[in-house]
């Protein structure tokens, strides 16, 4: 919208305004100038109407008196009250004085208040009119006058008493010539209404209007239009004396046509000097605005090409503000044109020095890329995600966060690392699996992970090369493993940590050996069901000085189609979008990744797109799913048992039932000689030679039921004792610092360690492991055996 358009508008909406102000105020004025004076005119003719009845009552009572007077005339009115002959013979001479007086009602009433004789209708009489308030007052001596409808209809009546006890009752009807002396003018017609009936009327117009019409009908009606002329309509209540019961209304018609010609001529002079008055306005803000329309545009033109001479295009000779801007926009042109001159210069000068440090920063941004593109590459090889053998098969995911592009390479570094790799102890293979999150963004936390990675690889691979690294139970390889990384990194004095889980896995046997360094918990998928396994014993992460020194190994049991995830905290560290905040909130919800294994039915690429589709990942992400035998079923083929082996079971539990054990143990022994493969007949075998003392056949026999079933703890200490029995004991110190590994407030095991450890000359650990079991036993109070003998069945 342009300037001069805004002119025009505000000025022209602000007229219009004060227009309709005017006009609304106009409207109401010439409104109460019109009902004003026409109320007032109906007000009047219904006073004219109380002042002719007042009239009519004062004449009849005058009447009344002037036939109390007249003797004959009392006489008629007496003596024919009990003879009907007697006034029909006299009924030409009142029928003289009803003409005389004006008189359209005469009747004689008996003492009951029944009609003895009409005058205008002798033949009408014998009706009660006992129950009206008139009659009543003249019964009781008193002269009462009002107006009453009748079989004459409307009219005005007054009773009178007469001596003999009757009444005497004279009045008038109001009919159309009564009221017509009313108005009193043509331009007023007036119609009178009981209870929404109408009575009477003045003239025919009126009842033409009024046709079928009730007041009720023409209550909103002030003003309108019939028969080519203009009237106003008002209604003026009637108030009686309270002698009737009539409820009368007063309808009056008020011609006021020449007042409507003479409003609308009025109506059309006003807008007619309004009209001229808005034009002239219009006018002379269009002259108004021309001018300043034409200054501005030469400004603006002048302020749009700076190359023109301002002096023939702006008018600097205006006494007004525009020629003050005008005079300013010149100077202003003047020292632009002295700046502009410094400032390429100076442009020239800063542009220089820009390309000369963004030369710089993109030099020290390629050596950076470099740098990370180095340590990416020496990362690559300490990183594993792939296994797969008959048992097991595992998938990995390892995305950093930090990215970059060198020399048109993508590549990403972070403090993120997993590891799988087959190493053997004690002639048994297993799956050493490590993911580890070291402290730090990119440079700082690749760091981390180099070290960690490169430890890591060196103990796996000592442990592949070196036979003696290769006789330690899981529990003893993982502690060590834990302890020489721990003590790597604390040479760092905590300016490096890192958290990580160290697992083993009996692919075998389905045993998980871990160490939880304050690594998130791995999670267990079995039955579309995941779940947390807890680390009972958490560890800080590694590079605490004050971390501790015994390590806790966890065991668990996989079955057959579970499956193990593994991750950093970037599972966790999501920024998810909340519409009831404003910005990304971070998860606090560690339920949260549960649900998407759930979700995911443990597919690692579902569980990732999830984790992803949920927000912002804010760290680096790691994920391992280790799958423990997904092909086998429910209807894998069973073995099949030879049928002496199953007699000779049952030999053997028979002969154990009754005590005979020696008899059980040699058919036992039969029974092992064909089949050696189940482990609950060894568990039963070492339990009848430890009762026995046949130490070392319980030892042989308790080792082969811990190698299928490596998570009894009760029977790695029996085997333990059994070692220590045979004074095998070095070996039996193994497995107890296994079962110690597992449960080190076993108290049973601390009193088994300490003979040991006095057995072997080890003063040291006799002394801590003392110090333990004292300060166990004074916390605790424990109910346990404290012979140095196991509790065996």
């Amino acid at each position: 919208m342009s300037f001069r358009q805004k002119i025009f508008l505000i000025l022209g909406a602000s007229q219009l305004l004060l227009v309709l102000i005017l006009a609304i105020t106009f409207i109401q004025m010439i409104d109460q100038v019109k009902n004003e004076p026409q109320d007032k005119r109906a007000l009047d003719r219904s006073l004219e109407f109380r002042k002719e009845l007042k009239h009519k009552e004062e004449v009849i009572r005058l009447l009344l008196k002037e036939i109390e007077r007249n003797q004959k005339t009392l006489s008629i009115l007496e003596n024919g009250l009990g003879n009907r002959g007697i006034l029909q013979g006299n009924l030409e001479y009142i029928k003289g004085i009803m003409t005389q007086y004006g008189l359209s009602i005469f009747e004689i009433h008996d003492r009951t208040g029944h009609v003895f004789f009409r005058f205008h209708r002798p033949a009408d009489y014998g009706d009660d009119k006992s129950g009206q308030k008139i009659v009543q007052e003249a019964l009781q001596g008193r002269i009462a006058s009002t107006l009453e409808i009748g079989h004459s209809g409307l009219g005005l009546r007054v009773t009178a008493p007469l001596k003999n006890g009757g009444i005497m009752m004279v009045g008038q009807v109001v009919d159309d010539k009564f009221i017509q002396t009313i108005t009193g003018s043509e331009d007023v017609h007036l119609a009178i209404y009981e209870k929404g009936k109408l009575i009477s009327f003045s003239d025919p117009t009126i009842s033409k209007y009024l046709g079928n019409r009730k007041p009720e009908d023409m209550a909103g009606i002030s003003r309108f239009t019939f028969e080519g002329r203009h009237f106003y309509l008002t209604q003026v209540p009637y108030e009686n004396q309270g002698l009737s019961n009539l409820k009368l209304d007063f309808l009056l018609m008020i011609d006021e046509t020449d007042l409507y010609e003479s409003t609308r001529n009025l109506w059309l002079y006003c807008g007619l000097i309004a009209l001229a008055v808005f034009g002239g306005i219009l006018f002379a803000s269009y002259r108004f605005s021309r001018d300043i329309i034409d200054a501005v545009k030469a400004l603006n033109f002048a302020m749009q090409n700076p190359s023109e001479d301002e002096s023939k295009i702006v008018d600097v000779d205006r006494s007004d503000e525009l020629g003050e801007m005008a005079e300013v926009f010149i100077q202003m042109k003047k020292d632009l044109l002295d700046h502009q001159m410094f400032l390429e210069k100076k442009v020239e000068e800063k542009t220089k020095e820009l390309q000369e440090t963004l030369d710089d920063l993109r030099a020290l941004k390629e050596k950076q890329d470099g740098d990370y593109y180095l340590t990416s590459l020496l990362l690559r090889p300490l990183a594993t995600t792939k296994y797969e053998s008959a048992n097991t098969k595992i998938r990995g995911i390892l995305k950093q966060k930090k990215t970059f592009v060198f020399r048109k390479r993508e590549a990403d570094i972070g403090g993120d690392l997993v590891s799988i790799s087959e190493i053997t102890l004690y002639g048994k293979k297993y799956l050493s699996i490590m993911n580890s999150d070291a402290m730090g963004k990119s440079i700082q936390g690749a760091g981390g992970a180099l070290v960690m990675g490169t430890v890591f690889k060196a103990i796996v691979s000592r442990t592949q090369l070196s036979r003696t690294n290769q006789k330690k139970t899981p529990e003893k390889w993982l502690k060590d493993c834990y302890t020489e990384l721990q003590n790597v990194f604390v040479t760092f004095d905590g300016t490096m940590l890192v958290s990580a889980l160290l697992c083993l896995l009996d692919e075998e046997t389905g045993a998980l050996y871990s160490i939880n360094a304050e690594h998130p918990n791995m999670v267990l998928y079995r039955d579309a069901k995941a779940s947390f396994l807890d680390s009972d014993f958490p560890i800080r992460k590694l590079g605490f000085s004050e971390n501790t020194t015994e390590p806790l190994v966890r065991v668990d049991k996989l079955e057959a189609g579970d499956r193990i995830f593994l991750g950093s905290d970037g599972r966790d560290d999501i920024l998810l979008y909340d519409p009831n905040h404003s910005e990304p909130v971070m998860n606090e919800d560690e339920f949260l990744f549960l649900r998407f294994v759930e979700l995911s039915v443990g597919n690692l690429e579902d569980l990732e797109r999830l984790i992803v589709a949920a927000g912002e990942i804010s760290d680096d992400l790691s994920l391992l799913s280790i799958g423990y035998k997904e092909a086998e079923t429910s209807n894998s083929r069973s073995k099949t048992i030879p049928e002496e082996y199953n007699k000779l079971l049952q030999i053997g539990i028979k002969e154990y039932k009754k005590g005979n054990y020696e008899k059980t143990k040699e058919v036992f022994t039969q029974a092992l000689a064909i089949d050696d493969t189940d482990p609950a007949l060894h568990k039963q075998m070492a339990r009848i030679c430890i009762n026995a003392k046949e130490f070392e056949e319980g030892a042989k026999h308790s080792e082969a039921y811990l190698s299928k079933i490596p998570f009894d703890n009760e029977y790695i200490f029996y085997l333990s004792y059994c070692l220590r029995k045979t004074k095998d004991y070095w070996k039996s110190l193994e497995y107890a610092e296994k079962l110690r590994s597992r449960e080190p407030e076993n108290i049973r095991n601390l009193k088994h360690l300490v003979a040991l450890y006095r057995l072997t000359g080890n003063r040291m650990k006799f002394r801590s492991t003392m110090s333990v079991l004292k300060m166990i036993l004074a916390s605790s109070n424990p109910k346990t055996n404290n012979s140095s003998e196991p509790a065996l069945v």
